[in-house]
């Protein structure tokens, strides 16, 4: 949807484009879905979880919208987005997900900040209920942030015969203004306040280690470097893979004559654009790959979940043999009462001991 007036023929860079999406995909869908999952799960939360349960659900229907778009741009074997609402409805809601990836991660590192550098607001601004109004609010700020993506794009007829979805011509350069603002935030600003948020992190925690090194050792302490390290790699993958995104776009509108004339050094840098590109979007699908290399507790909450079907058969099994042993045992159980000097055999009741 980025030039709905390119040509059909499938280059070389769109060849790439179309099958790294497809990995990428491959890769997050189930990667985001058991996240979701395991950040759902009792143990797990706590107001980090739920930020990273949110990202997962974003990331999740991003890529979904990213394939969507694919199909409409680079395969062209149908046109998904060439009808009147979808086509403004569209860009509103795929740019809004790809702005509050990076904004859920700007706000939980911003809690880990705080919780790090001034544990004794912690319990004030830390909480699970503060999380769920910090990520509706996000939510809703990005909607409205990209809402004016519903005008700068229509349904109209482009080249040919066959109506199409695509910028709209009267605000085309209003609307590459508003991108490259857009794009600055998302992938600028807000990726250098990630990082400086973490490098403050970061200092404080050696600090912490080299004062108080009995303390980090503690049981407490552990747990709690173990949740930072964890949502710092998230974080700083998460500005490696957006800082260069925000560069290449703004490169690309340098060279927008040069890739319309479609020379030799306008493909070069189309085919780096492109690599950039898919290396951006794998954010919103490797998490869990992270999560399960840097987060203890994750690994053990996923063993867990995997291994529940067979616990709960494995206890069910001695239970019901040990019923059954000790009925049989119970019902054998005999002894013998003297009644006026004669014995009498006098079967006795035992108490039914099971597990149940």
């Amino acid at each position: 949807m980025e030039n709905a007036t390119s040509s059909s023929n499938l280059t070389y860079e769109t060849e790439i484009d179309k099958y790294l999406t497809i990995a990428i995909l491959v890769i997050g869908v189930p990667g985001n879905i058991l996240s979701l999952i395991i950040w759902m799960q009792k143990r797990m939360r706590h107001s980090s979880g739920y930020y990273l349960a949110a990202l997962a659900v974003n990331d999740l229907i991003f890529l979904f919208m990213a394939q969507v778009l694919d199909v409409h741009d680079i395969w062209r074997t149908a046109k998904p987005l060439a009808f009147p609402v979808i086509c403004q409805l569209f860009p509103v809601i795929y740019l809004a997900l790809q702005a509050l990836s990076p904004c859920l991660v700007l706000a939980f590192t911003t809690e880990r900040y705080i919780s790090i550098c001034h544990p004794f607001k912690r319990e004030e601004y830390c909480t699970i209920r503060r999380a769920k109004i910090v990520m509706l609010c996000l939510t809703v700020g990005c909607v409205l942030l990209t809402a004016v993506n519903g005008y700068f794009f229509a349904y109209a007829v482009y080249e040919g015969d066959t109506p199409d979805c695509g910028p709209r011509a009267s605000v085309l350069n209003v609307s590459q203004i508003y991108q490259m603002v857009f794009e600055a935030i998302a992938f600028f600003i807000v990726p250098m306040t990630i990082l400086v948020l973490n490098v403050l992190v970061i200092k404080e925690m050696r600090r912490l280690s080299r004062m108080e090194p009995t303390q980090m050792q503690g049981g407490s302490g552990q747990r709690t470097s173990a949740t930072t390290v964890m949502l710092l790699a998230v974080s700083f993958y998460q500005i490696i893979t957006t800082l260069p995104i925000s560069v290449i776009y703004a490169l690309r509108h340098e060279f927008k004559h040069d890739v319309q004339s479609q020379t030799q050094k306008s493909k070069e840098f189309e085919l780096v654009f492109t690599i950039i590109k898919e290396y951006g979007i794998t954010h919103y699908a490797f998490n869990f790959i992270i999560y399960m290399i840097t987060g203890k507790m994750f690994r053990q909450e996923m063993k867990r979940l995997f291994l529940r079907p067979f616990t709960k058969l494995a206890s069910r099994l001695p239970r019901d043999y040990s019923t059954l042993r000790t009925s049989v045992q119970s019902s054998k159980q005999k002894t013998w009462v003297s009644v006026n000097g004669n014995g009498v055999d006098k079967e006795k009741t035992a108490t039914n001991e099971t597990l149940l």
